[in-house]
């Protein structure tokens, strides 16, 4: 058994602030691991638009996928120019025009810390929002960035999962 002696100095703390970031990236994960996998749409830039504005990506949803969970996957080119900048982005979910749902939501660059922390995420994972289907049909999702793209994001997608645990409250 492991007294609290372990804990002095610096590498003890480290060791227990990990545990406890670990922790908090799995609270609230639902969304991405629990329920199945029913679709992983790769983003492609809309356009003619600037980067950060994705174009439109079509989901086909029913009633019995409840809840359903839309998440957004995208790897850091890891630009030191970058580090400590981030980009706001909107995702709007819609049926035959009219808006299911929508949020506001941030990719933050990774610091690069010259110690030796462990290294900087090299990637970004975000619930946009969990839905409970209404009618069978196709839904549009639509990701595009609120002001300039501060961060360079690459190889970025969507996954959807379907019959999910929504997070404890």
């Amino acid at each position: 058994m492991v007294g609290w002696h372990a804990l002095r100095g610096w590498q003890g703390w480290r060791r227990v602030a990990g545990w406890l970031l670990i922790a908090a990236f799995l609270h609230g994960c639902e969304g991405v691991v629990s329920g199945t996998e029913i679709a992983r749409v790769p983003l492609q830039i809309a356009e003619g638009a600037p980067a950060g504005n994705y174009a439109p990506v079509k989901i086909a949803l029913n009633p019995e996928m409840n809840p359903v969970a839309f998440n957004f996957r995208a790897d850091f080119t890891m630009n030191v120019t970058e580090a400590g900048k981030w980009t706001t982005y909107r995702a709007i979910l819609s049926k035959d025009g009219a808006m299911v749902a929508t949020r506001n939501f941030n990719v933050n660059h990774p610091w690069s810390n010259p110690d030796s922390s462990p290294p900087a995420p090299t990637g970004a994972i975000h619930t946009l929002f969990y839905v409970d289907v209404q009618s069978a049909g196709d839904y549009e999702l639509t990701i595009a960035a609120v002001s300039p793209a501060q961060v360079t994001l690459k190889d970025a997608q969507v996954d959807v999962r379907r019959n999910v645990q929504r997070p404890a409250r």
